[in-house]
């Protein structure tokens, strides 16, 4: 934003809007700040956070290898 608008010459201009295109001004910062609120609370996930997840499904590895093995046999 320009260093030449402040709170001040803003608000001067939004006064000078009639009621509805404030409301929808007013709606349009909402979603902003919304916005913004949402992207800081779900932090993106990372590929290191993955780690161990779905490690239970792997610890009967080795006996479904045996399974196998002996299955191969015959």
């Amino acid at each position: 934003m320009p260093t030449s608008l402040n709170i001040n010459d803003i608000l001067s201009q939004v006064k000078q809007l009639d009621k509805e295109d404030q409301l929808t001004l007013l709606q349009r910062m909402a979603y902003l700040l919304k916005r913004r609120e949402t992207k800081k609370a779900t932090p993106s996930a990372r590929l290191t956070s993955l780690s161990g997840m779905g490690s239970e499904i792997w610890k009967s590895q080795d006996s479904i290898d045996k399974y196998l093995d002996e299955e191969r046999q015959w």
